[in-house]
């Protein structure tokens, strides 16, 4: 069956078959764009304007708004971005993330709008595991939540991938206890069944004539009873999400462009949209997961509408100077390519993509430190490859067919039983990156690495005022430069300590 499209659903309400709710999944741009687009042909044949509500804490006042009729106008029309009504369990540690952002909150202070925003995405994470808001005490209340969803979500993964720490998860839950004390002082209770139950009475045609709910949603669980509803009456429509290929490129770019190019007005050229995703987009902390996270697809729409913002008024487009210009690089490098430009001998790119990679760190530090155990297993599988490849003489393969017809079965022999055996096409790599170092100073730079990393560690740990410059040396000698390579990046603001 082919799925309903958005132009279909604003030819339909516009030609006067509309129905009362109505749900768009998708990248928050793209989805919000798409729910707009439908909620103006709403409230276009309605004759009225679009109530627009962003991540708001509860549901209940707007559904009573919608239940209601007006004085001043014909009926109503609601738009509702970024709720997470729909999300199932595996939001929770996300949600909980979004929460944390807006902490500490102090005894007796009146929350923000961050904080209330902060409380809604709480009080949506109880909900999703059944703990009404105000049952028990706040700390009671928040040690219902499992241990997973406090020890961090994709944002908190890409840091760590096993999350926060038992004490650092024991001092968040304290932290969100204050956060719900203080959204029951005024009043705060999230969403209820008996908001739910409503919405599915919404659905079935329970608001009054003329009015209608629309949401823009990140993510739903497709089995919610409501979803499924939703779907089977072609009121729900699924508009893409960004994800990165194994090319590098981001799937999903162009409709993101294409949605903000209409909003603002200004267009892009193809190679700025490309650095500005390049700049700002990261993966998620999953294992494995190509998605984009929701935080930095957040800000690539933010630093477009800035940049557009700054030519409103005239007949350009973006190009790559304007970006370059304007938007910080803290964009995601793949770990991956600043080894494969140092296991090709490429010192400067490889120095330059290493600073990209520490520049982009959530924490640099550790980024520091799990670079240089990454490194050193590598040096390790280098040194023991070449090794292997000298004292045999292998013969040097280009080919990867050729090198697993000829070499890989000698290799694998070969290999310590204690060392972990990379896969065949990595070991394809490290074996070429072996045979390029085959004269006498590289072999003498190679028996050199154990010392090279012992004295990197030693630095890292407080014998340098610099730790990128110690993790650079180390890089630049086993990619095979010295100091000039260091130095060509020295001015490039790189931050230390």
């Amino acid at each position: 069956m082919k799925a309903p499209t958005i132009d279909a659903a604003v030819e339909q309400i516009e030609g006067g078959d509309r129905q009362p709710l109505y749900l768009v999944i998708g990248e928050q741009v793209l989805a919000s764009g798409a729910a707009t687009r439908i909620a103006d042909a709403l409230a276009a044949g309605s004759g009225c304007e679009v109530a627009i509500y962003t991540r708001p804490v509860e549901l209940g006042s707007i559904l009573a708004d919608l239940l209601t009729f007006s004085l001043f106008e014909p009926a109503k029309v609601s738009l509702v971005c970024d709720s997470a009504v729909f999300a199932d369990r595996t939001a929770a540690a996300d949600l909980i993330d979004e929460a944390e952002a807006a902490l500490p909150v102090a005894a007796g202070e009146t929350l923000s709008t961050a904080q209330k925003e902060a409380a809604g995405r709480l009080l949506q994470a109880l909900r999703l595991f059944g703990v009404a808001a105000d049952a028990g005490t706040p700390d009671e209340a928040v040690s219902s939540l499992p241990d997973w969803a406090l020890q961090g979500g994709s944002r908190i993964r890409r840091r760590n991938r096993r999350g926060r720490t038992k004490k650092q998860a024991a001092e968040l839950a304290r932290d969100l206890s204050s956060l719900l004390e203080a959204a029951r002082a005024e009043d705060l209770y999230g969403w209820s069944d008996s908001d739910l139950a409503e919405l599915g009475r919404a659905a079935d045609g329970g608001l009054p004539e003329g009015h209608s709910l629309v949401f823009a949603e990140r993510t739903a669980d497709g089995a919610h009873p409501l979803v499924r509803r939703l779907v089977e009456s072609k009121a729900a429509f699924e508009v893409g999400s960004l994800e990165f290929d194994r090319r590098g490129g981001v799937a999903g770019l162009d409709a993101v462009v294409a949605e903000l190019t209409r909003e603002t007005g200004i267009g892009i050229d193809r190679g700025a949209a490309r650095e500005l995703a390049r700049r700002t987009l990261r993966k998620t902390g999953n294992w494995g997961d190509s998605a984009v996270e929701a935080d930095s697809a957040a800000r690539f729409a933010a630093e477009y509408r800035k940049i557009a913002a700054g030519m409103r008024g005239t007949s350009g487009r973006i190009d790559r100077s304007a970006v370059e210009e304007s938007v910080v690089d803290r964009g995601e490098e793949d770990v991956w390519k600043v080894m494969s430009a140092i296991d090709g001998q490429r010192p400067g790119a490889a120095l330059a993509l290493l600073r990209r990679y520490l520049d982009s760190a959530d924490d640099r530090t550790r980024a520091r430190f799990s670079f240089l155990s990454l490194l050193a297993g590598r040096c390790q599988q280098l040194a023991t490859v070449h090794g292997i490849a000298m004292t045999h003489d292998l013969p040097e393969e280009r080919d990867f067919n050729g090198f697993k017809a000829r070499v890989l079965p000698r290799l694998m022999a070969e290999l310590p039983d204690k060392q972990r055996k990379p896969r065949p096409y990595a070991l394809f790599q490290i074996f070429k990156a072996a045979m390029a170092r085959r004269d006498p100073e590289a072999v003498g730079e190679l028996t050199e690495l154990p010392w090279k990393i012992l004295e990197t560690e030693v630095r890292l740990r407080g014998g340098s005022g610099d730790g990128d410059t110690a993790l650079e040396a180390l890089v630049a000698a086993v990619a095979g430069g010295g100091a000039a390579e260091i130095a060509a990046g020295a001015g490039r603001g790189r931050r230390t300590g």
